[in-house]
């Protein structure tokens, strides 16, 4: 694939301010805790400048190719596990990587096009790498603020489709649906990436499918740090950490989880049936 074929799978994303974050009155802004640490949301103002963003998450053939072309071994694979979710219970399941499904089975050939899971923040960091070496332009993870200002593609509401989000417009559990709305589906799996309508920037689901990694550390107070400045310009997160931010919800999370502000968070190093990752190109 050439430079200019690559660069269809992007969308230019225009720099500009945005309100990052949510109001104190935006419902499941308080509901998660995950190793102990509440991720806090509050709303400060950001700038970005111009950048390239993935119209997708990156695929299970996508990685393939990595993977084929370096003889790169991931985490779960070194490892020799990965986590899935099995009945509501998280499980470590041995054997389990890029190459399976969220149930840790091996992927079937027509889920080619459905995002890479079972692979870690050190994963996607690598595949960035192998991609800006092999193009010579300079792939990357998104900062946690240009993934929140290229989600939000200029609304101020919950989801980029307003006030509601709906299983007919992303792939989460429609089992717990947001702020008291109508159940819809729960589909117990990853969707192909290019389902559902994109949001106004023409961005594929930038909420729920897969969490998705970010380049941040967590820091508790780095919002509240950033407020303090009054507008922060191209915001890169604390320089040290334990966690990377994880963003948008996933197949198997409330639609809460997928709203445009709410941040998850991991260890580098750990990969899980329902995070992948989608690059840009600075």
């Amino acid at each position: 694939m050439d430079n200019g074929q690559l660069l269809e799978k992007f969308v230019l994303i225009r720099g500009g301010e945005c309100s990052m974050g949510s109001l104190e009155a935006e419902a499941g802004r308080d509901d998660y805790r995950l190793f102990g640490v509440k991720a806090n949301e509050n709303r400060h103002q950001v700038s970005v400048s111009d950048f390239f963003m993935g119209k997708y998450a990156v695929t299970v053939a996508d990685f393939r190719k990595f993977v084929e072309a370096t003889g790169y071994r991931s985490d779960a694979e070194k490892g020799g596990f990965s986590v899935i979710f099995i009945d509501g219970n998280v499980e470590d399941r041995p054997g389990v990587n890029w190459r399976h499904g969220v149930t840790g089975t091996e992927r079937p050939e027509e889920e080619g096009n459905h995002p890479v899971v079972h692979v870690s923040w050190n994963d996607a960091v690598a595949y960035c790498e192998w991609m800006s070496g092999k193009s010579e332009m300079r792939f990357r993870l998104p900062t946690e603020a240009e993934w929140e200002y290229a989600c939000r593609a200029g609304t101020t509401t919950a989801f980029n489709t307003g006030a509601n989000l709906t299983t007919a417009e992303a792939n989460y559990n429609g089992n717990h649906p947001w702020n008291n709305n109508e159940k819809g589906i729960c589909r117990d799996n990853t969707v192909a990436v290019e389902s559902f309508a994109p949001n106004g920037w023409g961005l594929y689901n930038m909420h729920g499918n897969v969490w998705e990694w970010c380049s941040d550390w967590l820091g508790g107070s780095y919002y509240d740090e950033c407020k303090e400045k009054g507008r922060v310009a191209n915001p890169a997160g604390p320089a040290t950490g334990t966690f990377r931010v994880i963003r948008g919800g996933s197949w198997s999370f409330n639609a809460g989880r997928c709203r445009s502000a709410y941040r998850g968070h991991s260890v580098p190093g750990l990969r899980y049936c329902s995070v992948g990752f989608r690059m840009v190109l600075a």
